[in-house]
């Protein structure tokens, strides 16, 4: 089990960096209605053989969806399943481990990689002023640290926003059943949700009560 806070953040994307590098990862920075900052770290490169993650954006129906809309803007954390249920890819399935797809980080040319996709969904959201729903493990506030990237303070945010399950060593302490990450897109006007998906080729679909690998 991660030794991070598990939880949903709600918020509203106001900037954004391309993942770069070796070990790319999205940033996304978020604001709550107080003000408050945080930063959304999605992995777009996997460490283990293959590298390409499995992803999948598009149109989701979440059953607790009253309830998210009624969350408090900032980070609510889940435990014991409240007050929302945490995301499990494979007992409460939002999206069919078939729709996902493998992608790279970054690849020349248009909409054809993560890194893309991905500006592409929330350049949608900013443009509707639509709230952002970001499950996963959080950290901070860290008070006397400034965010690496966004240099608010204090630093604070979420990563681990994939499937959190079925992981090999040295990634065995992630797993867990009901805390995947994902994030839920509400366009309110048209009340409408769009989900970004990811999970690791490397990871077991098959998970014992643990969220280990059942194999």
């Amino acid at each position: 089990m991660s030794a991070y806070r598990y939880g949903v953040l709600k918020a509203r994307a106001i900037r954004y960096i391309h993942g770069f590098g070796s070990q790319p990862h999205f940033h996304i920075c978020l604001q709550d209605a107080r003000g408050t900052r945080y930063r959304a770290s999605i992995n777009i490169k996997s460490k283990a053989y293959p590298s390409e993650l499995l992803y999948h954006i598009g149109p989701c129906a979440p059953e607790e969806a009253e309830v998210l809309k009624k969350l408090p803007d900032g980070f609510t954390p889940i435990e014991q399943k409240l007050p929302v249920t945490g995301l499990d890819f494979i007992r409460r399935p939002l999206v069919r481990k078939n729709d996902l797809v493998p992608l790279p980080a970054s690849l020349p040319g248009p909409d054809n990689d993560l890194n893309e996709k991905i500006v592409a969904l929330i350049d949608s959201a900013v443009s509707a002023d639509a709230d952002l729903y970001v499950f996963g493990d959080s950290w901070g506030p860290e008070a006397d640290k400034p965010d690496y990237y966004f240099a608010f303070l204090p630093g604070r945010g979420l990563h681990n926003i994939h499937m959190n399950q079925g992981n090999a060593r040295p990634w065995h302490g992630d797993n867990g059943t009901f805390r995947d990450g994902a994030i839920l897109v509400h366009f309110a006007d048209e009340d409408r949700w769009i989900g970004l998906f990811l999970a690791f080729q490397s990871q077991s679909w098959d998970t014992n009560d643990a969220g280990h690998a059942a194999d």
